[in-house]
């Protein structure tokens, strides 16, 4: 689904793609330069939502700051969600946020808002300081692909393929073979990122 938000107006679409980017997390490949930068970073799961979702929703946009899709009413929905009693969320279906902190420094210079979904870890948005810290993208990327891997993670959702996304090895396939992964691991037992 797309959500698509204008002040007093948010709508829930039905967005079809017909190729979905996807990578199988124990294939990520990480580059040298990546490895090099990933030395003044450390990850973390589920430690600062609120932080990373305003910094979505400040770095992130279209066309104009503040167009951003991740509304407050879209994450009070998601949150929602988290709150809901395990039976009851299918597929053990979760949201997370993904933080990269630069060591030095202390502050959140990288993060995304995701879920899982059995043995799926799916990437909804994210953002990256790359004026200030170049490269925080792609090492927030490198070093989830790596947590999904010793999770047990099966398939990694990216969405729409795009180039930094390929190359880290994630490939296009057509909807009709992203639905059958999902369809046959969305029962697995639910992921637990550590």
């Amino acid at each position: 689904f797309l959500p698509m938000c204008e002040p007093r107006l948010e709508l829930l679409l039905a967005k079809m793609h017909r190729k979905r980017c996807v990578l199988v997390p124990a294939q990520v490949h990480i580059g040298r330069k990546v490895r090099r930068q990933a030395k003044g970073f450390s990850l973390t799961v589920d430690r600062a939502w609120s932080e990373v979702v305003k910094g979505i929703q400040e770095h992130t946009f279209t066309s104009r700051k503040g167009d951003n899709w991740l509304s407050d009413s879209l994450v009070a929905a998601y949150e929602a969600v988290n709150r809901l009693p395990h039976a009851e969320r299918r597929g053990g279906v979760r949201f997370h946020s993904v933080e990269l902190w630069h060591r030095f420094s202390g502050r959140l210079v990288a993060g995304e808002v995701g879920y899982t979904c059995g043995a799926i870890y799916t990437s909804c948005t994210g953002f990256a300081l790359k004026q200030e810290f170049s490269g925080a993208g792609t090492v927030q990327l490198a070093a989830l692909g790596c947590l999904l891997a010793r999770s047990g993670c099966r398939l990694w959702d990216l969405g729409m393929a795009m180039d930094y996304k390929l190359e880290l090895g994630a490939r296009s396939v057509p909807r009709s073979q992203w639905a059958e992964h999902v369809r046959t691991l969305r029962v697995e037992r639910p992921l637990a990122l550590l």
